[in-house]
């Protein structure tokens, strides 16, 4: 089903596009605030969320995705241009992995396609995904992204993918969030009720309490906070409680990306002369789920 998503194989690429891709527009500096209007103003990631009626999580994960442009003019602030959100919901700017490269300006950044959003909400999928993938359908597809970024980090060893990981599990949580969020009086299917916690029973070695996991501890205080959240809806079986707590852990995991990265002395976004790293991507066609 994300047949059409191009995946980067390698995870120290993927490390290094995950900080200086299209997460952020190159070309956006703090000294562009100074140019607002009333007609483009400056958007913050919860008024865009009150807006679109979505949860903060799938907004922050549109940013960690490159599927919306926003600047940093701060530690931990992201700012959206009205513009942009216009352009991003219309699906304009879409990068395309089948099209021929053509040349950008330095610092241009290229959209990634939305895989947050259900096709039935999001204009960045085709009719044919519109017309065939249903709510419930939606919803196995994002169970099954959801295990196989939990997966990856099972068993793993240190090293710079471990940002990677926790960045697609956020964005697995999103979406299976906002795709439970979808099902409105639709049933989640039989599957969905058998479950009765996390796939395997617990998360990966890395990801559990007591071990070396980098970052601040209060936010790997509120990371397990929720994860016990998320294990107790799920055995209760309740879709609103379980889209709240995958929510919830979603952004507390952006939350710890931002974190490591400035642990390491990232600038973010990186400054306009740093290399772009994005055509550095090797790609392979996931699963089909």
């Amino acid at each position: 089903m994300l047949s059409s998503l191009c995946v980067i194989a390698d995870p120290t690429v993927r490390y290094l596009i995950s900080v200086n891709r299209a997460t952020v527009d190159l070309r956006l500096k703090v000294a562009d605030l100074e140019a607002e209007t009333p007609e483009d103003p400056w958007l913050t990631l919860a008024e865009i969320a009150e807006e679109l009626r979505m949860s903060p999580a799938t907004i922050r994960s549109w940013v960690s995705n490159g599927t919306l442009r926003a600047m940093r003019p701060g530690k931990r602030k992201l700012l959206v241009r009205r513009s942009e959100l216009d352009r991003m919901l219309a699906g304009e700017d879409l990068y395309d992995p089948d099209a021929p490269e053509v040349s950008r300006p330095a610092g241009e950044a290229r959209r990634h396609m939305d895989t947050i959003v259900p096709p039935g909400k999001s204009p960045h999928w085709s009719a044919e995904a519109v017309e065939h993938v249903s709510r419930s359908g939606w919803l196995g597809v994002a169970e099954t992204e959801w295990r196989r970024a939990l997966r990856s980090s099972a068993m793993a060893p240190p090293d710079p993918g471990f940002i990677v990981r926790i960045k697609d599990i956020a964005e697995a949580a999103a979406r299976k969030a906002a795709a439970l969020d979808e099902l409105g009086e639709h049933e989640p299917g039989a599957w969905w009720q058998r479950q009765s916690g996390l796939p395997g029973g617990a998360l990966s070695y890395e990801l559990r309490p007591g071990g070396n996991r980098p970052g601040p501890a209060e936010l790997w205080v509120r990371f397990d906070r929720a994860v016990d959240e998320l294990g107790r809806t799920m055995a209760e079986h309740s879709v609103l409680d379980e889209r709240q707590a995958l929510e919830e852990v979603s952004l507390v995991l952006h939350d710890i990306v931002d974190a490591l990265l400035e642990q390491e002395g990232r600038q973010w976004p990186p400054p306009p002369d740093e290399p772009d790293h994005s055509d550095r991507d090797t790609a392979e066609e996931p699963d089909d789920a």
